[in-house]
């Protein structure tokens, strides 16, 4: 159990280092996860988890996260309407870390 609560310490420490609110977090995961299963995300897939939080309150969340050079946005090919939701390499860079805390965790 102490490994779980170690892997939170550093998860907890990633967000605060980042300056990352629940609904951000919760936004910034589910476009990793999604990338990482090979699905494009767009900007109206993000707004319509009203489970997490109102539009207006996802939209301001994913500004902030563009603001922080965590997300960014980018045309879909076939409509130029579309708005494909991307990590950045400082995105990337942050869940490199916290996939080498769990290694780290696992293999001690």
């Amino acid at each position: 159990m102490d490994k779980y609560f170690r892997y939170l310490a550093v998860l907890e420490k990633s967000n605060k280092k980042h300056k990352l609110s629940n609904d951000e977090r919760l936004i910034l995961d589910i476009v990793a996860t999604s990338i990482h299963n090979g699905k494009v995300v767009y900007v109206k897939d993000i707004i319509r988890l009203n489970h997490i939080a109102s539009q207006a309150t996802l939209h301001k969340a994913l500004t902030l996260l563009v603001e922080k050079k965590l997300l960014t946005y980018k045309a879909d090919k076939a409509d130029g309407r579309l708005k494909e939701v991307h990590l950045t390499k400082l995105a990337d860079k942050r869940y490199e870390e916290l996939s080498k805390v769990i290694e780290d965790v696992v293999n001690r």
